[in-house]
């Protein structure tokens, strides 16, 4: 997160090893009834040679979303969520009926790009995404329903995190809970949410937990998932662009706050 920029007057400080493990950045609009199968794989065409591989996925059904997942006239079955990504790169496109997203996702040996290079990649994408649907679909892409900005950190075993209950070294908030470990009742397990209100249009989700890299090590490792979502206030694509800036702003200085200096300072190393 880097000293050029400014945090409410204070520097701002990018890591030469932060723990980032996933960034998603996601939009939900208004469905587009109008779009069906045949037009994903149009729209699949035009980006195939950055991301030849689309998978099928279950939807993303938020509170108010379920009108989005109906089954339309003249579909079969209704649409899914479909995913389109390559071997080649950490990036990977989400599009539903309501919802464009773009997720960076840590590949062996690579490097986090930082927040500005996966926003940057978000808005070109999404904009050959809306010329698509303007243009082939005939649908509109206006009127924002929520935006969501969401870092999954992922912190494997160190010299303070050595598993279980030692996640409070790191995750300091979660003290209360780790103290109540002992020889006669050690924590395994832990998934805690903590919701705080910035403002009218933000919200800022935070839960800490622990569980188990997904490869043949099956390694513990702690996690923190700091989730900003909301609206901006006019619901429009241009006041999404101030959101985004205001959810990473606050999702920078909840990362400050939630996690351990002296695990900033040594395994993540300031810039």
């Amino acid at each position: 997160m880097t000293g050029a920029q400014q945090s409410q007057g204070k520097p701002r400080v990018k890591f030469r090893d932060p723990p980032v493990n996933e960034l998603v950045v996601a939009v939900y609009h208004l469905p587009i009834t109008e779009l069906r199968a045949q037009h994903i794989g149009l729209y699949w065409r035009q980006i195939h040679d950055a991301y030849p591989i689309c998978e099928q996925q279950s939807p993303i059904v938020g509170p108010e979303d379920d009108a989005a997942f109906r089954q339309m006239p003249g579909e079969i079955f209704p649409l899914p969520r479909f995913w389109f990504r390559s071997g080649a790169h950490a990036m990977l496109i989400q599009v539903q009926r309501n919802a464009f997203i773009l997720n960076w996702r840590r590949q062996p040996n690579s490097e986090y790009p930082h927040y500005e290079k996966v926003e940057e990649a978000f808005w070109k994408e999404f904009g050959t995404y809306k010329r698509f649907i303007q243009e082939t679909v005939a649908g509109k892409l206006d009127v924002v329903s929520r935006c969501e900005l969401t870092y999954i950190n992922m912190i494997a075993k160190n010299e303070f995190f050595t598993g279980g209950a030692k996640i409070m070294s790191v995750v300091p908030p979660v003290k209360g809970l780790c103290e109540l470990d002992n020889p006669e009742r050690q924590l395994v397990g832990l998934n805690a949410l903590a919701v705080y209100k910035i403002n009218d249009q933000l919200r800022i989700d935070v839960t800490p937990k622990l569980g188990r890299r997904r490869d043949k090590t099956q390694e513990e490792v702690a996690l923190l998932e700091i989730k900003a979502h909301g609206s901006p206030a006019d619901l429009s694509f241009s006041g999404a662009h101030d959101w985004y800036r205001m959810a990473h702003e606050s999702t920078y200085e909840t990362f400050l706050a939630v996690t351990d200096e002296r695990a900033r300072e040594q395994l993540w190393k300031p810039l």
